[in-house]
């Protein structure tokens, strides 16, 4: 496995599929252009049944037993010097490392550590089955999540659509990609977007990335798109982190 590259975030637009539109926007400190997939709103009488997707109950604290903080809690990043929100405490059905074991519940109190002894950064990869940029951005991220988490960088993906823009996944479309990925890190479902919709996570735009500072679940950016090199920019995270006390 290669060596990471420095923590210095670029973005650039990258192809789209057939049928796909593309366009570039800012993202802010974590950033500069980013790739934007819109689907094409269609759907198909074959499309599979969705997963049920249950309503579960709220896990209040981490493993350590803190409090998951309640106020600040919005979708707004951080811009500059204003600090972003804190990211919702949203609990999804989830398989944990690939498949094995089943579903669990996965919450994203699990990663709040403001002691940072497990973790500092988190990465929440959005993601729809038909998009070719979400498949394109998890491979990349595959190629170097072992050396990532080394750092103390977390990775969560959550699905929130399936092979039409907008309706499922079906839980077979969750299995298959999970398989052709081969991830090892945990794959949540929220059929369309029905959870991350609250803080502007649409499933006709894919894909949508979220950088959390774990130590205070601080937004540091939330951007559809999907960056060229999913390590720098994580680590752009990371330096942010590490270079600045908490926002709050």
């Amino acid at each position: 496995m290669g060596v990471l590259p420095p923590p210095t975030s670029t973005f650039a637009a990258v192809p789209t599929a057939p049928g796909r539109a593309a366009r570039s926007t800012g993202r802010g400190p974590f950033g500069i252009l980013l790739a934007l997939v819109v689907a094409a709103a269609c759907s198909s009488s074959d499309d599979p049944p969705p997963f049920p997707d249950p309503d579960l109950a709220i896990v209040e604290t981490n493993p350590d037993g803190d409090a998951y903080p309640t106020d600040r809690i919005g979708g707004t990043k951080r811009s500059g010097t204003r600090p972003g929100d804190r990211m919702p405490n949203l609990t999804f059905r989830a398989y944990r490392s690939g498949r094995a074991g089943g579903l669990e519940t996965v919450s994203i109190a699990e990663y709040f550590d403001p002691k940072q002894t497990r973790h500092k950064v988190l990465h929440l990869q959005v993601a729809a089955t038909w998009c070719a940029i979400c498949s394109s951005e998890l491979e990349a991220t595959m190629s170097v999540v072992g050396e990532l988490e080394a750092r103390g960088i977390r990775f969560l993906e959550v699905i929130v659509s399936g092979a039409t823009a907008g309706k499922g996944p079906a839980l077979e479309e969750v299995d298959a990609w999970i398989d052709r990925h081969k991830t090892s890190f945990p794959t949540g479902i929220d059929v369309a977007a029905r959870r991350l919709g609250a803080i502007g996570v649409s499933g006709a735009a894919m894909p949508h990335d979220i950088l959390i500072d774990t130590r205070t679940m601080e937004i540091l950016d939330s951007s559809v798109g999907a960056p060229v090199d999913v390590a720098k920019y994580v680590l752009e995270g990371l330096r942010f982190v590490e270079e600045n006390p908490p926002s709050y």
